[in-house]
């Protein structure tokens, strides 16, 4: 029973540490929507915390922390290739501002992504590509992780973070200076 307590306690520490952190990396970059962007925080609800847009702290009901208000509402978009997908994971979250409604856009439009890097696919495996080893791909500037029940979707999560200022201000994982990013998964 104790050994419970303890378990509970760490990982409550873990979790304040890692907020902190990633408070760190939003608060006065573009991800921090306590300030004047004021149709989306009147769309999500008036959150003055800087967790709130993106997330719902201390509430498991949906089996995410992410918050269904932020989720995008076009339904299925169409991705690079021609195929349709509804957009799922970090995907949904990151395109309910950068479908030009907020942000910057990042597709052809709100629903046309086939002109972007490929998302909401299934990690290829083969040649071309560095392997997939835990749900992470390893280069040698560093390590992406895929999302999804299975850790092996790519999503804009996986060169993104959104809690870190990262490289540049696209808020990258790996600095793409000599294409470091790039050849993280793809491989010459």
């Amino acid at each position: 029973m104790k050994l419970n307590n303890y378990a509970g306690f760490v990982a409550v520490g873990l979790v304040f540490l890692l907020s902190e952190a990633a408070l760190a990396g939003i608060a006065g970059s573009s991800h921090d929507f306590r300030g004047a962007v004021s149709d989306v925080r009147t769309r999500l609800n008036n959150p003055t915390e800087i967790c709130k847009v993106c997330h719902i702290p201390h509430s498991t009901a949906s089996g995410s922390y992410l918050n269904p208000a932020s989720r995008i509402s076009a339904g299925a978009v169409t991705l690079h290739g021609g195929s349709m997908a509804t957009p799922a994971n970090s995907s949904a979250v990151c395109l309910s501002c950068h479908d030009g409604s907020v942000a910057s856009r990042v597709g052809a439009s709100s629903t046309d992504y086939s002109t972007t890097h490929p998302f909401l696919v299934t990690y290829p495996s083969g040649a071309g590509f560095r392997p997939a080893v835990g749900g992470n791909v390893t280069g040698a500037s560093g390590s992406l992780p895929l999302e999804g029940a299975a850790r092996n979707r790519v999503e804009c999560g996986t060169c993104h973070n959104p809690h870190e200022r990262g490289a540049g201000s696209k808020f990258l994982r790996i600095e793409n200076t000599n294409s470091n990013l790039c050849l993280t998964c793809h491989q010459k």
